[in-house]
């Protein structure tokens, strides 16, 4: 049996909408994410299970992980003898962690270690990100390609080989808290502007590649003085119920940033020490969470999809 853990992910990453997405590892050791395993059976079969597969539909054929089966094996795999594959739903639907990122890339994973295929980097994330386009409506490639490599990955069409991993302070630490209500991710698209005038494009390119350069320069407290989304999160905080509210009140305790994961409701925060990271935790498990909420302090991955 082959059996793959693919982490959750923050896209956007504030400053790089649709361009940087960051891996999640909750330092208490929990697996924030989706596991796909995979075995010979005598027949194909699909079995959901974990946490949140009551929230899939019920028919397979309508599920994005097998339906990855299906193609895999029409287009990559045709001699692939029949499997049974289970997907393991442990993120929430319509969280802003990539959710729909963990299943297909898990699955992709999985399907190529058990074929033996030894897809090539970019081959793989291209099937992933043709698969995650059926969800978000795009070939976003800011969830996919830190589930799959880890890390924080400038990412895109543009990019060589798709990525480019950007590297971060150690130190830091990154608190998720998902506030128990699921956010759609194409109303959370239908509300950002269709254009953005000369002023605001000339801006996000400075403050993107600024941002990058920093990294790679480690003047990461320079790079933290810039990290902020203007594109899509003030269209996207009014559906966010909590969400300004926190934002005014954990740079009080310690966070350098807080900002949207994705298209939310997630929400996330860059803190410099464990100490501030614990108060920001402490306030959003008082004031952000509903009871079917969660909230992780974090370092980034920097495995992404793996064998367990």
């Amino acid at each position: 049996m082959i059996e793959v853990y693919a982490p959750a992910s923050i896209g956007n990453f504030a400053v790089g909408f649709d361009a940087l997405g960051a891996a999640l590892a909750p330092i208490d050791g929990t697996l924030l994410g989706d596991v796909v395993a995979v075995s010979s059976a005598s027949a194909d079969e699909f079995i959901c299970s974990g946490d949140y597969a009551h929230k899939l539909p019920s028919d397979a054929s309508e599920n994005l992980a097998y339906q990855c089966l299906v193609h895999f094996r029409e287009h990559v795999a045709p001699n692939m003898p029949t499997v049974k594959l289970e997907l393991k739903k442990n993120l929430p639907i319509g969280s802003g962690l990539g959710s729909s990122a963990c299943s297909v890339v898990a699955t992709f994973a999985a399907l190529d270690k058990f074929a033996d295929t030894k897809l090539s980097q970019v081959a793989l994330i291209e099937l992933m990100a043709d698969f995650e386009a059926i969800v978000s409506g795009g070939r976003h490639y800011d969830n996919i390609t830190p589930c799959y490599l880890g890390g924080l990955q400038l990412t895109g069409d543009l990019i060589p080989d798709k990525s480019l991993a950007l590297p971060v302070d150690d130190s830091w630490y990154y608190v998720a808290a998902f506030p128990g209500f699921s956010l759609n991710t194409a109303k959370a698209r239908s509300v950002l502007p269709t254009q953005l005038s000369m002023h605001a494009s000339v801006e996000f390119a400075q403050r993107l590649s600024a941002f990058s350069t920093l990294l790679l320069t480690n003047r990461f407290d320079d790079a933290l003085s810039i990290m902020s989304d203007e594109i899509a999160e003030p269209h996207r905080a009014p559906l966010i119920s909590g969400f300004s509210e926190a934002k005014a009140a954990l740079p009080e305790l310690g966070a350098e940033i807080v900002s949207i994961s994705g298209a939310g409701p997630t929400l996330f925060t860059v803190c410099k020490t464990l100490e501030a990271a614990k108060q920001c935790e402490q306030w959003l498990q008082s004031n952000y969470l509903n009871e079917q909420g969660f909230c992780h302090i974090c370092k980034l991955d920097s495995a992404g999809a793996r064998q367990l």
